[in-house]
């Protein structure tokens, strides 16, 4: 058995048992995803004996949705003894394809992250693309995608290339601290010599 878990959008679970799916649920939902895949989990773990790998969608996606299903998938894995392997989410669709096809998906900004497959196969992206901008080569389908088909994602993870990084495609919106601004020479010489006066008139005092 396989259990796949994809929040690059929104949350989409599988438990698959060969070409059964036991588990079957996708969602559009960007913001609930620890709330729904608590439910999802519990049913599953009545197979916990069974299952062999975790599957787990990289995106393209938004940080902190990814962080979820990537961090549950890899606890479940740790807890269960077995592999998790991860995915890019548009191997989901696009492995299902024919010819040349571009896969797409929301990623908010007024941008879409896009992949292109050949015959089954990514063959370039994801990468970034303004909404009205998305390169789509001519004769090409084009798949726009609101949700993970989990049960595809779990068989595309017996084929495709394993995702080892979360596909964020943007740098982190946290910005680092900058560093302490250093006392300059000119305002560090007359804190010293304030120091000073101050310590030789409490001299004379005595």
């Amino acid at each position: 058995m396989i259990i796949a878990i994809d929040t690059s959008l929104g949350t989409s679970f599988a438990l698959v048992d060969g070409d059964t799916a036991l588990i079957d649920h996708r969602g559009t939902d960007t913001r609930r995803h620890a709330e729904t895949l608590g439910p999802l989990l519990q049913r599953a773990m009545e197979h916990r004996d069974r299952i062999t790998s975790v599957v787990v969608g990289m995106g393209p996606g938004a940080f902190t949705g990814l962080r979820v299903g990537i961090a549950a998938g890899e606890s479940l894995a740790m807890g269960l003894g077995v592999p998790c392997i991860g995915v890019c989410s548009h191997d989901a669709a696009g492995s299902m394809t024919k010819g040349e096809a571009v896969v797409t998906s929301d990623v908010r900004r007024n941008e879409r992250a896009w992949s292109l497959f050949r015959d089954g196969i990514r063959v370039d992206g994801p990468h970034l693309a303004p909404q009205d901008a998305v390169p789509i080569p001519d004769a090409a389908a084009r798949l726009d995608v609101d949700s993970v088909d989990c049960v595809a994602l779990a068989a595309a993870s017996l084929t495709a290339e394993p995702e080892r990084r979360a596909l964020y495609l943007r740098p982190a919106d946290a910005v680092q601290p900058r560093p302490p601004k250093s006392v300059s020479s000119s305002k560090r010489a007359t804190q010293e010599s304030a120091a000073s006066a101050q310590q030789q008139g409490e001299g004379a005092a005595r």
